[in-house]
């Protein structure tokens, strides 16, 4: 087992159950959901300082290597400390994005405590200008904490929403459309109605609101995300081993093959990358664990 898979499946024995109007991590009928993303860190307590004081998730240790894993409703965020080769900005996993009941309240907090706004499609590195259509819109905001992660709070209007919870993996590549398309592809999404120019979405089954993609600019080179500051995404997914062979049988390769740990519970995994660079990891065993 890969370091970064060891840390995940050690972290995984913890989760809680949850149940809200958004999608959550234990859902126990949608075939594929977001589950988990790991961060490559140059300070653990920095991330802390941003995750857990300022943002509000719950900050957990494990194992005997004592993995560090931040805990919010609907996803868990897996810390190595290993600096990564570069922020989020640049690669083809541009933010992850969070529901809070109160935007502007949440976006203050962040400013007091010393992280920086910036906008959903930020300049190309040497660029004073963003792109068009990057701005905010009164209901939704952006920030960018420790190792440059980028953040994106939406407004979370449903009754009694908790404080923060996962919403959404936000996509960019100036092939955006054929991005959201391989998705739809891998894991059997639906095309979300409202397609722009340069932005598009896709639903998970039985998950809703989850996959976003937005357009970039064509003379600016993206980069896999494997080593930067999200190093990769995690699906929780039903039936993996079958799942595997489907990813198969419609020309993905698996970069790491499905495999089963016996020492827990025997949870699936595998791996694969996106054509653009993207690193995916697949679990099963997820919802199941307590």
């Amino acid at each position: 087992m890969n370091q970064v898979s060891g840390a995940i499946v050690t972290a995984l024995l913890v989760l809680e159950p949850a149940s809200h109007a958004f999608a959550q991590i234990l859902n126990k009928d949608a075939p594929v959901v977001v589950g988990h993303y790991h961060l490559n860190v140059t300070s653990v307590e920095e991330h802390k300082k941003f995750w857990v004081d300022t943002l509000g998730g719950t900050a957990i240790k494990f194992g005997s290597e004592g993995v560090d894993v931040i805990r919010f409703p609907g996803v868990f965020l897996f810390l190595r400390k290993q600096p990564p080769t570069g922020p989020t900005i640049g690669t083809t996993l541009d933010h992850i994005g969070f529901a809070v009941p109160d935007v502007p309240a949440m976006t203050t907090k962040v400013v007091a405590n010393g992280y920086r706004l910036t906008v959903g499609r930020e300049p190309a590195p040497g660029q004073a200008a963003s792109p068009p259509t990057a701005g905010n819109y009164g209901k939704f905001s952006y920030i960018v904490g420790p190792d440059g992660v980028k953040v994106e709070l939406v407004t979370n209007d449903s009754a009694n929403a908790p404080p923060i919870m996962h919403h959404h993996v936000h996509f960019v590549n100036k092939q955006f459309v054929e991005m959201q398309q391989w998705y739809m592809k891998a894991f059997d999404a639906t095309l979300r109605p409202g397609q722009t120019d340069y932005f598009i979405g896709a639903d998970l089954p039985g998950v809703g609101y989850m996959l976003n993609f937005f357009s970039w600019l064509p003379d600016q080179v993206l980069v896999g995300t494997k080593g930067r500051a999200i190093d990769h995404v995690g699906f929780e997914v039903k039936s993996l081993q079958e799942f595997t062979k489907r990813l198969e049988a419609k020309g993905i390769k698996l970069t790491e093959p499905y495999r089963r740990v016996a020492e827990l519970d025997s949870m699936g995994i595998a791996a694969v990358t996106d054509p653009w660079g993207t690193s995916i990891e697949l679990t099963e065993g997820l919802r199941n664990l307590r």
